[in-house]
């Protein structure tokens, strides 16, 4: 029996194209951001804070620190005070990238599989987006309700996937064991990165992601259809 369970966003839970989801994403920022940057490339900060979040090490207390340290070294405008901007961003413009987003109808039965096997459900989606973000493609998937114990984003995380001290960090926030942890996921780099904390994996294979690129074999693999039976029978077992 698993102490806690993990869950992937994209691609596990939610239907996304991660290539159509970058694009569709900054075409919506445009308009809230290019005219204050002039002719300047409104895109190269986020990109070089955002890789900045990726290469995190743990020594600032949280991502958001690392994203705003980086985001002001490479803009003209401090983040504290495009912040804002941002924010009223994600609850109004963000709502153009649910276009290309699907709901996927195992992923409630799969939630409430899992609820019945640990009472720590996590939402580990990689925390480079602040929380408004993350509830926003929640409510896509139809996942609002549902009570996580964890939702991971950038103001509460100081390392990131595939870093295995990221999967390390939500284990000590739930106080479990990683051996007693079992993420579910589609990418073979991000989500079976949780394999070097010692978790157990679950690799989704209806959208799976760099395909034989990660370092670590699922210990489990199945689509949805078969997610599903499999936590329907930890139950069981």
């Amino acid at each position: 029996m698993y102490e806690a369970i993990l869950f992937d966003l994209d691609g596990t839970l939610l239907g996304l194209d991660n290539d159509a989801f970058v694009k569709v994403y900054f075409k919506a920022l445009a308009p809230k951001l290019a005219p204050l940057y002039g002719n300047s490339d409104f895109t190269k900060p986020i990109i070089a804070a955002t890789e900045a979040m990726y290469r995190a090490d743990g020594r600032k207390p949280s991502l958001r620190q690392v994203f705003c340290d980086e985001f002001d070294r490479h803009s003209a405008i401090p983040f504290e005070k495009i912040e804002p901007v941002f924010i009223d961003f994600y609850q109004h413009e963000f709502e153009q990238v649910k276009a290309i987003s699907r709901v996927l109808p195992l992923s409630a039965p799969i939630l409430a599989a899992a609820a019945k096997v640990s009472e720590k459900i996590v939402l580990a989606t990689v925390p480079v987006f602040p929380r408004i973000a993350i509830d926003a493609r929640l409510r896509w998937a139809g996942l609002e309700r549902l009570p996580f114990t964890l939702i991971t984003s950038f103001e509460n995380m100081s390392f990131c996937k595939p870093n295995s001290k990221y999967y390390q960090e939500i284990a000590e926030r739930l106080v479990v064991e990683p051996q007693r942890c079992l993420m579910i996921g589609n990418d073979h780099i991000d989500d079976l990165a949780a394999a070097g904390a010692g978790m157990e994996t679950f690799l989704v294979l209806d959208e799976q992601l760099n395909a034989d690129k990660g370092r670590n074999k699922p210990t489990y693999t199945g689509r949805q259809e078969e997610l599903l039976v499999f936590l329907q029978k930890q139950v069981i077992d």
